[in-house]
């Protein structure tokens, strides 16, 4: 499935709106790839559920939006206070604030006087600004840090910035071992020779190991597999696009989904 016109309008808009670029040259098919199997995994489809919102099943409060903001971990909390600050904002969350701020606050994984968030949340999707500003975290929040470990080791294949953006958005941006920067670190320190093979690029590793890219990308996979409960099938979605060759995307991308169906992602937003 691909992007609707009206998400396509929501990038361009996004794309000019004054956000900081990330330290790499902004792909819209790699993020669009990985946006569409985080909402493939999460909701069956690979539309974007801008309105989409339940109590979330790991027991993270509500879970709301095109890649499921929890209350729990406050990111939710984001999308509201951006959408607040434009002029399309009518108090739809404001009986809501405090408890929000205090759940996201405190990491708390009830949904205690929240009763009616959801029906705030479906109502207010209907708005542009709204949808705009559930892409202005993702952006701000997961992409612009996620890519910068782009820089560090010089990756340059779709699979592999991609899979640094699913990490990012499904398992946290933090140093610990079951998160983006921890699992990255181990799999830099699973390396302590060159390691040639065929994906066209070499990662350098350390400082000083020039190791291929797919198999470092493999190693991430296994270290993210080991250390996180978190995406289980979204890793044996990016293995199956490895499995495949399908390193670099320029239109579409083939995903074995959890049925064990092929599923044709398309790279564009029309």
């Amino acid at each position: 499935m691909k992007f609707s016109a009206l998400s396509l309008g929501l990038i361009a808009a996004f794309s000019g709106a004054g956000h900081a670029a990330p330290v790499t040259e902004y792909n819209s098919c790699i993020n669009s790839v990985a946006l569409q199997m985080i909402s493939l995994f999460q909701t069956g489809s690979t539309g974007l559920s801008y309105a989409d919102c339940r109590k979330d099943s790991d027991g993270s409060g509500y879970a709301s939006g095109i890649i499921s903001f929890t209350t729990r971990h406050g990111d939710a909390l984001k999308v509201i206070q951006e959408f607040r600050t434009t002029g399309s904002y009518k108090g739809e969350f404001d009986e809501y604030m405090d408890t929000l701020e205090e759940y996201a606050d405190s990491g708390s994984r009830s949904t205690k006087n929240l009763d009616g968030y959801c029906d705030a949340w479906n109502a207010a999707a209907d708005n542009f600004e709204f949808r705009l500003a559930q892409f202005t975290i993702v952006y701000d929040k997961y992409d612009v840090p996620s890519q910068e470990y782009i820089d560090e080791i010089g990756i340059k294949l779709s699979v592999t910035r991609a899979v640094l953006y699913d990490t990012a958005i499904v398992d946290g941006l933090g140093s610990s071992k079951s998160t983006l920067g921890g699992i990255f670190k181990a799999t830099n320190n699973a390396f302590d020779s060159d390691v040639t093979g065929e994906s066209g690029n070499s990662v350098t590793v350390n400082g000083k190991y020039q190791v291929d890219e797919a198999i470092w990308l493999e190693k991430f996979l296994d270290i993210r597999e080991k250390n996180s409960s978190a995406g289980r099938k979204n890793i044996e979605a990016y293995r199956s696009i490895i499995t495949r060759n399908e390193l670099n995307w320029s239109d579409s991308v083939t995903v074995t989904d959890s049925d064990g169906d092929d599923v044709v992602i398309n790279c564009d937003f029309t």
